[in-house]
């Protein structure tokens, strides 16, 4: 949404929808309490797989949807959401024009055999360039909240330490006397890391063991 800036995602965002069952319920037209499981599988699988270039064969075999409904599904995703075909087209073009693609933050990767002339490696060279500045973004984000924490764990003296970085999850540890207040400052702390128009929003979970965990709310 906001690489993008897609209006209809970044409406949603803001809302605090559901994004796949906002996305079901806009290509089927229908409202997003009438959406059903096999239609929000299938609006989750084109949000996360149209940026690894997904098309009409791939997203009908990990649905179930015919090859044609899966082509009318994308192709109405598209007419929804306009901005993300422009995204797409642009920075592909971006790539090859000048042979990298950058992060929100500037940090660059380089692509040397998008320009090869080798059909296999273009199309693999293009679709990692047009998903980078998307998980680019959110690995920087996530090391600047790693960074951030920690500073200020260290700074605070709480009993608590980060121990991993999981995709895009912090793992902390800390004494139970501590707990609130560790965990409220992890929140605070990674959802303002970076300012967008789209909220950071952290869901934080407490327990003694993986098998024990539960959402903490303040």
């Amino acid at each position: 949404a906001v690489i993008s800036k897609d209006k209809s995602f970044t409406t949603a965002f803001k809302e605090g929808a559901d994004i796949h069952t906002r996305t079901a319920a806009e290509v089927w037209e229908i409202d997003e309490d009438k959406v059903t499981k096999d239609q929000r599988r299938a609006a989750k699988a084109i949000n996360f797989g149209i940026m690894y270039g997904m098309g009409a064969r791939s997203l009908s075999r990990s649905t179930g949807l015919s090859f044609a409904e899966a082509k009318d599904f994308i192709k109405k995703y598209f007419e929804i959401h306009s901005a993300v075909r422009e995204y797409l087209d642009e920075t592909k073009d971006l790539a090859h024009e000048q042979g990298y693609v950058e992060t929100l933050f500037g940090r660059r990767r380089y692509f040397p055999e998008i320009n090869s002339g080798v059909p296999m490696l273009v199309s693999s060279a293009e679709r990692m360039a047009i998903n980078m500045p998307l998980q680019g973004t959110q690995a920087d984000i996530v090391k600047k909240a790693m960074i951030e924490v920690h500073t200020w764990l260290e700074e605070s003296g709480l009993p608590a330490r980060v121990l991993l970085q999981v995709h895009d999850e912090l793992v902390l540890e800390c004494d139970m006397g501590a707990l609130d207040e560790v965990a409220k400052g992890l929140r605070e702390r990674m959802e303002g890391i970076a300012s967008y128009d789209v909220p950071l929003v952290v869901d934080v979970e407490v327990g003694m063991n993986w098998g024990e965990m539960k959402g903490w709310k303040e």
